[in-house]
């Protein structure tokens, strides 16, 4: 397939960007027959209505965007699907230098787990009503990145209408924000977390990863329309990305792809570098910090579109007499992932159980053509995924 016109693709300053910039520096794309341009954009906001308005033809996403562009939430109600997701995990909970130091005259530390700092957090701020109420900034209201802020805030006993406050800022305008002590607090993907630590602004004390083991983070979201009116594209397209996320996840070929990133964020490639091997500062290191490919992680699971689509019931934000099932069946579209896969023999698992929630340690899931190793998928206050309505 050979297409004359130049796709443009948007994505935002993350490291979790990393599928688009390999398969552009790689010649993925140009291997499909695709001209891609890459289109870096200021905000999820700006990269949703450039995606639904038809500047962008698809886009590194938050993975409830599609959800949330089909049912009209925070945005115009365009139909929105996925078909491959682009990455698992990410994102750090990061608070300002002053908490952190506060937190740690206290007894805690980062290593205690997320349910361990989540109750000394509450433990420290109702001894010191002043901090009260904790500034914290997610990336939108639409995101993982706030539902699972939320979750742990929750967990920890903390109240969200008293004791928090959580307000949305850009990713790349998260540590200034932390150092001009507008936040006290963010939850955001990689490389920010690291930097406000390198630059001694902030620590990351709680992962993504610690809270929802391998859970969906970003996606290639594209229009229901244009993938319908363009299947040989979008078809490419996920085979290209197919290609760079398997190529991610050999660890001497990611440390190779750091500069690369670092270039296309603008941020230094220490940062970058160190988000990749999964070496936040100051937190054990995380082999699996970013996942783009083992783990049948690009299958755009039905049952993690449930588990947010949950979230989102929990947030406010879901229309009470629309169906959850029937959004993410709509959304979540892993027959076109199963199309693609088979061209580039990679993991097709025979049905839509995840094992969300069921597994702490690594197992392994029937593949259509052989087994899959899956990483842990357990939910750190053992939460289950309630079936959706």
């Amino acid at each position: 397939m050979k297409t004359d016109a130049e796709l443009s693709l948007g994505y935002v300053a993350l490291v979790d960007s990393a599928p688009l910039i390999v398969a552009q520096e790689l010649g993925f794309f140009a291997r499909e027959g695709l001209q891609v341009r890459l289109q870096r954009e200021p905000s999820w906001a700006s990269l949703r209505d450039h995606l639904l308005f038809g500047d962008l033809v698809a886009a590194h996403a938050l993975a409830p965007l599609p959800m949330a562009a089909t049912l009209g939430i925070a945005s115009p109600k365009i139909p929105v699907i996925t078909g491959l997701v682009l990455s698992l995990n990410g994102n750090t909970i990061t608070v300002s230098r002053r908490l952190y130091e506060l937190l740690l005259e206290a007894g805690s530390s980062v290593q205690d787990g997320p349910m361990a700092m989540g109750n000394a957090l509450c433990k420290l701020v109702r001894g010191n009503p002043s901090l009260l109420p904790l500034r914290f900034a997610v990336v939108s209201p639409v995101s993982n990145h706030h539902y699972q802020l939320r979750h742990w805030l929750q967990a920890a006993g903390l109240d969200l209408h008293s004791e928090v406050e959580i307000g949305v800022v850009p990713p790349r305008y998260m540590v200034d924000a932390l150092r001009k002590d507008e936040i006290d607090a963010f939850c955001v993907g990689e490389p920010w977390g690291s930097l406000a630590a390198m630059e001694g602004v902030g620590q990351p004390i709680v992962s993504s990863y610690s809270l929802w083991n391998n859970v969906m983070e970003k996606v290639l979201a594209v229009r229901e329309d244009w993938a319908t009116r363009e299947p040989e594209p979008h078809q490419a397209l996920l085979r290209a990305l197919i290609a760079a996320g398997r190529w991610l996840d050999v660890p001497a070929q990611r440390q190779h792809a750091a500069p690369w990133i670092a270039k296309a964020i603008e941020v230094p490639e220490t940062a970058v570098a160190a988000a990749l091997r999964g070496a936040v500062p100051g937190m054990a290191e995380q082999p699996d910090g970013h996942v783009f490919h083992r783990y049948a992680a690009q299958y755009p699971w039905q049952e993690h579109g449930l588990w947010l689509a949950e979230q989102m019931q929990l947030s406010g934000q879901w229309p009470a007499t629309i169906s959850a099932k029937s959004v993410v069946a709509r959304v979540y579209r892993g027959d076109l992932y199963r199309q693609a896969a088979a061209a580039m023999d990679a993991p097709i698992p025979v049905d839509e159980q995840s094992g969300l929630g069921a597994h702490t340690a690594p197992w392994k899931m029937t593949g259509e053509l052989r087994d899959i190793p899956m990483g842990a998928t357990q939910i750190f206050d053992a939460s289950q995924p309630q079936p959706g309505s």
